[in-house]
């Protein structure tokens, strides 16, 4: 399934995770040690059409973007980047790929708008979709606005 969206400048997604299909009777981690460590090469083992993948491009602005490692029984690791869209031709031009189980964020960098193309390796499903509560999302207005909103003024 492919898309494309426009994220406006100084905004941002918040963290989210698309889990990932775990056999059952297995447990996370025993399940991702076979599958990364024990028998990494049998890539038949994968269940592609069963979780969902993410990939993305960006044709416009400046994005940065955090990976959070959160599969069961591997190492924590944090990814930070940046990345160019294609209307900044150079180096930090890059397409992303992001695995089920692995949460990830993203957010504007700059004063220019953020076009992305993206596409997922299934179709959408809300209820596969593990938002992780974000401030970024659900931020209050800063007080001294909201008391100017409230009063008679």
């Amino acid at each position: 399934q492919w898309a494309a969206a426009r994220m406006f400048a100084q905004t941002a997604k918040g963290f989210h995770v698309h889990p990932p299909r775990i056999p059952e009777g297995v447990s996370p981690n025993e399940w991702f040690e076979r599958l990364f460590v024990a028998e990494a090469a049998d890539f038949s083992l994968r269940p592609y059409a069963d979780e969902q993948w993410d990939v993305m491009f960006f044709v416009q602005g400046r994005a940065e973007m955090i990976l959070r490692e959160a599969r069961g029984g591997l190492p924590l690791r944090t990814m930070r980047f940046f990345i160019d869209g294609d209307n900044h031709r150079g180096p930090n031009n890059a397409a992303v790929v992001i695995p089920a189980g692995v949460a990830h964020a993203l957010r504007v960098e700059g004063s220019e708008d953020l076009i992305m193309v993206y596409g997922t390796s299934t179709s959408f499903r809300a209820e596969a979709e593990g938002r992780i509560a974000s401030e970024v999302e659900t931020a209050q207005l800063p007080e001294p606005w909201q008391k100017f909103l409230e009063s008679d003024q």
